[in-house]
């Protein structure tokens, strides 16, 4: 990438992907196992209640962390790219964000 001001090449300074995406992976991921969980179990229930019941809730939670996990990965990462990311120029020393 080049320096809007000067037109060098400038660096990455900041990035906390591992953070940021992490979190969004986790909190995505627990949303989503709590509602797949009911969801799954409400269908279990009318196929077999009792056994139905616990194996529809056990798959809608592996479910619904998966797809969870998925999607807050996804926002962890336009995170890291369009809010955390700051670059340097080596010439001007300008500092800016990724937009």
């Amino acid at each position: 990438m080049n320096c809007p001001k000067c037109g060098k090449i400038c660096h990455l300074t900041t990035s906390v992907r591992g953070v940021s995406t992490l979190l969004g992976t986790g909190a995505g991921g627990y949303a989503a196992a709590a509602s797949g969980a009911k969801a799954g179990a409400v269908v279990g229930s009318f196929v077999n209640p009792g056994f139905g019941t616990a194996i529809g809730g056990f798959l809608g939670m592996l479910i619904g962390a998966a797809a969870g996990a998925a999607a807050g990965n996804t926002v962890g990462k336009l995170l890291d790219e369009n809010v955390f990311r700051m670059y340097r120029c080596s010439g001007c020393g300008y500092v800016w964000r990724a937009a």
